[in-house]
């Protein structure tokens, strides 16, 4: 955890299944984890850029019983193990929440899991960034106040795009002008564009 005397930093917040890695759809076992393209890269970038790393991820397979928190930390234990030892992840947020959770569960589109971290870690909301594949990432971001949106086709991203673009639009008349976020479309990290963490 950063010291509260220094200033609070800006964060790369990156959803796990289908933009870290690629979406096994409720993964569970540690042999299945593969990286995806940029990501790694990625990471790199952002730490030379002085944001920290923050991975905020739904895990609804724990409440539907497909796997259990010991399954998880074994993925976890191994996702990091991949990333490599110089890895620069601060954090990492996860809750086992179903579809059925309530609204002020850290399940995502609840801006809770981020509202945490600012916390934890003294993070400056309106100077990061995050990366999500669904809907319910990117209204995370928009309800913690994040300034800057990335929408990626992989993992679900395909699937949500055209309702993403939809709720993009409605949300126009609504986000005011103290909050007007960036919101990127992009295919694959590996079109991350770099000057975007210079501007954080």
């Amino acid at each position: 955890m950063r010291p509260p005397s220094l200033a609070p930093a800006p964060a790369l917040f990156l959803d796990r299944d289908g933009v870290l890695i690629e979406d096994r759809h409720h993964l569970s076992d540690p042999d299945d984890i593969q990286i995806c393209q940029g990501a790694k890269e990625l990471l790199q970038a952002a730490d030379q850029h002085n944001l920290l790393v923050v991975i905020i991820t739904n895990q609804s397979g724990i409440s539907r019983g497909y796997f259990d928190w010991a399954n998880y930390c074994r993925v976890t234990t191994n996702l990091l193990a991949l990333l490599g030892p110089d890895a620069p992840i601060a954090a990492i947020y996860a809750n086992g929440h179903g579809p059925d959770a309530p609204a002020e569960s850290w399940r995502k589109p609840s801006p809770a899991m981020l509202l945490e971290a600012e916390r934890d870690l003294n993070l400056d909301l309106t100077r990061s960034i995050l990366v999500g594949d669904r809907r319910s990432d990117l209204e995370a971001g928009a309800r913690a106040g994040v300034s800057t949106l990335v929408h990626v086709l992989t993992g679900h991203g395909t699937k949500e795009r055209p309702a993403i673009s939809a709720w993009a639009e409605q949300q126009k008349e609504s986000w005011s002008q103290n909050y007007s976020p960036e919101l990127l479309f992009l295919d694959t990290l590996l079109a991350f564009p770099p000057s975007l963490l210079s501007q954080n």
